[in-house]
């Protein structure tokens, strides 16, 4: 599957910005959210979900970014490894607690977000 003529250049990257900028936003907001609605237990069975969501919404657009060839092989290190910590921080989120899963997907956001805009400023010079 390659870009066709009616998908513009760095489209998956801007998508995979977005979704990363979403993924991070949810990870900042949600200690604030569950702070002010204690009471609330369906909010924590739909959140445990997020993560696995945030993954297969974000993997495809990862994927996609990285059929390009590449000049510096930064882009695909960022994008591959920011996948990987966001599949971990939902696989082991038991382990690392509330905070460190909110940390651990953070980092995961950052370096997407870092990987689909080097891809992205490439492709327009190009």
């Amino acid at each position: 599957m390659s870009e066709s003529s009616s998908t513009k250049p760095g489209f998956w990257d801007r998508v995979g910005i977005g979704l990363s900028g979403i993924c991070a936003i949810h990870c900042l907001l949600v200690p604030v959210v569950v702070a002010l609605i204690p009471l609330w237990p369906a909010f924590e069975e739909i959140h445990e979900y997020t993560h696995l969501v945030f993954f297969l919404a974000i993997a495809p657009a990862v994927y996609l970014s990285l059929k390009r060839k590449h000049e510096s092989r930064a882009v695909s290190v960022y994008l591959i490894t920011g996948v990987v910590i966001i599949f971990c921080a939902w696989f082991f989120h038991e382990y690392l607690g509330e905070l460190g899963e909110a940390g651990v997907t953070l980092i995961g956001s950052i370096l997407l977000i870092k990987g689909h805009w080097l891809n992205y400023k490439s492709k327009l010079q190009a």
